[in-house]
């Protein structure tokens, strides 16, 4: 099969820059370790960048010999090279290109990259998430009955950018305030839990398929997982097991 590998990680080709520039990429090593296994799997790879030259790519790659012929598909690795809804670009442009694609179709990231509309959805199906509230600005009222640690963070940013545990209301609404100066969104503010981190990916539409979890060890500093961990430029190590060593209805629970 032929596999477009779409990732973002130096171009800015693009008509105008204009809107938030992504600061989320795949490292080239992560990139070419996929386009070994795909290849090794016996399929015919293309990788390339998620820019204004896509469909032109896409179009001279996958052009189908017959009308009715899916001619490949694609391993998107791309977050986007600029604005809010970079998450949504490229599957945009594949269901309009009729391009199958692993990952998230474009509504799933408008509401999952919305933490508020999120929060909103996992009550209204009666599943367990920490008390929460929203900020305007670091002068908004805070609910009485949440109990500091507190964990602060943009309503609308990934990769726990923004991300900060936040320990009496002077440090509140000095984060808020910090929040709203990086990134110009509301706070959502979550009371801390302090437990377990644990990872389960999901594999496939109907049904979903879930692997096996991860858990994350924290052997120093706070038990949160920022951008500086994500992109391992904290300074620290954090242990990754997989699969976590939970019991079988645990896992079963989790997953």
């Amino acid at each position: 099969m032929k596999i477009a590998v779409i990732y973002n990680l130096e171009s800015q080709a693009v008509i105008n820059h204009f809107g938030k520039p992504c600061r989320e990429k795949y490292s080239m090593q992560t990139i070419n370790d996929i386009i070994s296994s795909l290849e090794e799997g016996g399929h015919q790879v293309f990788a390339f960048e998620g820019d204004k030259h896509i469909i032109e790519k896409l179009e001279e790659f996958m052009m189908p010999e017959t009308s009715e012929q899916i001619s490949g598909m694609v391993f998107n690795l791309c977050y986007g090279i600029q604005g809010k809804c970079r998450y949504m670009h490229i599957p945009g442009i594949l269901e309009m290109m009729g391009i199958p694609y692993l990952g998230s179709a474009p509504d799933t990231h408008g509401l999952a990259i919305n933490k508020i509309v999120t929060k909103i959805i996992i009550e209204k199906k009666g599943l367990p998430t920490p008390k929460y509230t929203v900020m305007e600005s670091s002068d908004s009222d805070m609910r009485a009955d949440m109990q500091y640690p507190l964990i602060i963070k943009p309503k609308d940013e990934t990769s726990s950018l923004g991300l900060r545990k936040v320990f009496n209301e002077t440090e509140l609404r000095k984060g808020v305030k910090a929040i709203f100066n990086e990134f110009s969104t509301q706070t959502l503010v979550e009371e801390y839990i302090d437990g377990r981190e644990i990872n389960v990916g999901l594999l496939g539409n109907n049904p979903v398929v879930a692997l096996p979890p991860v858990e994350l060890i924290f052997k120093e500093g706070p038990r949160i997982y920022t951008y500086e961990d994500k992109n391992k430029i904290s300074g620290r190590k954090i242990e990754k097991i997989c699969p976590a060593l939970l019991s079988k209805d645990d896992t079963g629970r989790i997953q």
